[in-house]
Parts: C-alpha cells; sequence; structure tokens
C-alpha cells in the first residue's frame, strides 16, 4: 500500500478539529475519508512514525485500532507547512513534477518555502 499525502493531511486537520478531551479519536473517525479500514490503520501508524500524533493502540485479536491523544509540536509545524488549499495545491504540484513521491520532510520544506514566499520573506 502507498503512502497517500492527502490523507495524511486530511487525518491531521480532522484531528485538529477534534476535541480529544470530548471525543474519542479513533479509526473510525476517518471512515469518511477512506473506506479502506487498514488504509487508515497504516497512515495512523506513519503519522506515529513521523512524531506528528501520539495515539494509544487499542487493538484486539479481530481488528486494528487507535485512540489518538493528540498532534505533537513537530505534527503541528508539518501541517502548518501544508494547511492552507492553494499552498497545499502548489506542494502537490511540484511532487508531481519530480515523479509524485518524496520525504515529508521534503513536503514541509516546500510548504515552508511556499508559505515565505506568500509573505515577501
Amino acid at each position: 500500500m502507498k503512502r497517500d499525502l492527502d490523507l495524511l493531511r486530511q487525518m491531521l486537520l480532522r484531528i485538529e478539529s477534534l476535541d480529544s478531551s470530548k471525543h474519542k479519536i479513533t479509526v473510525d473517525s476517518f471512515s469518511d475519508l477512506n473506506s479502506d479500514w487498514n488504509a487508515i490503520v497504516l497512515h495512523i501508524e506513519l503519522l506515529m512514525d513521523a512524531g506528528f500524533i501520539e495515539a494509544i493502540d487499542v487493538s484486539t485479536c479481530s481488528a486494528d485500532d487507535y485512540v489518538i491523544r493528540r498532534i505533537t509540536f513537530a505534527g503541528y509545524d508539518y501541517l502548518d507547512s501544508i494547511r492552507n488549499d492553494s499552498i497545499w495545491a502548489e506542494v502537490k504540484q511540484k511532487i508531481a513534477s519530480v515523479g509524485g513521491s518524496v520525504s515529508l520532510e521534503i513536503v514541509k520544506e516546500l510548504g515552508v518555502t511556499l508559505v515565505r514566499q506568500h509573505l515577501g520573506i
């Protein structure tokens, strides 16, 4: 299964929009973003691997699941670099020009560079 940068971004935006102290954020919280349970689980694990979220594994014998506690400082930095829809579209266009696959660090750097250009700094 391939990493989906759009799904990672959508998931971070969803986590940010939900109040984890009032709502339990689980794999099911993203079912409208992707109908493939395994894809959502993988992308939660990727967000954890990147250090972008903190989550607790609550898997059972029959299903993988996580309870997401929060976005980390690094997660917010990444999200802030690609939050704006027009910046995100530009980032994706640049990524497509090199084959469509780059590291998350490159995605963040592109986003930061484009934000700086828009701010004139």
